[in-house]
């Protein structure tokens, strides 16, 4: 009985670092599409002082939205090291495969800038890949790099919630449960069947 407790909580535990691990992807997609990156597009501003740094409020700029002003997101250096850290580290390193990376980082785009990157099921529809077979294979490929990051026991960095969760499909998350469930199930509990 011990070795089917420790494989429920193995398979607990790598369940909600998949959720992470799809949020960081999120979020480095996100990054990078909101990134501004001098002489790519045309100048804003002509002058010589620099941008007046201000903190974010749960990740938008205190200004955002008052009277009418729009202030563009603009990832904080923490946002850009965990972008990096998941692009040039785990999508290399842990996914081998040209094909697993590839739909990763579609799907994460996808996810992060539709207007941009378009949607994921024209995408599949596009290259003559099922959706239900690009599913596994993202599936595969993010249980993949849970179990590495799980083995290597590397610290990992939760993702500016504020900012990813709207973006995530599906995802109901209740953060005080993450990872601290060992069983859903009471012992004596019996199925209902509804009538």
């Amino acid at each position: 009985m011990p070795s089917d407790n420790i494989d429920y909580e193995y398979e607990a535990a790598l369940a909600d670092l998949i959720t992470i691990i799809k949020a960081r992807f999120i979020e480095a997609a996100d990054t990078i599409a909101n990134m501004d990156v001098g002489r790519l597009r045309p100048a804003k501003e002509k002058s010589l002082w620099p941008l007046m740094q201000m903190d974010n409020v749960g990740g938008h700029h205190p200004g955002y939205g008052i009277n009418g002003n729009h202030v563009p997101y603009r990832p904080s250096s923490e946002t850009i090291s965990r972008a990096e850290e998941v692009l040039y580290g785990w999508l290399i390193d842990y996914l081998p495969d040209e094909r697993s990376r590839m739909l990763v980082g579609k799907w994460s785009s996808c996810q992060a800038s539709p207007r941009t990157a378009g949607s994921f099921r024209a995408f599949c529809k596009e290259n003559g890949v099922s959706r239900s077979t690009a599913d596994r294979c993202l599936a595969d490929a993010f249980k993949a790099v849970a179990a590495a990051l799980l083995k290597k026991g590397q610290s990992l960095q939760a993702p500016n919630w504020s900012r990813v969760m709207p973006m995530m499909p599906n995802q109901r998350i209740d953060f005080d449960k993450m990872a601290t469930v060992t069983c859903w199930m009471a012992d004596d509990a019996r199925p209902k069947i509804a009538a």
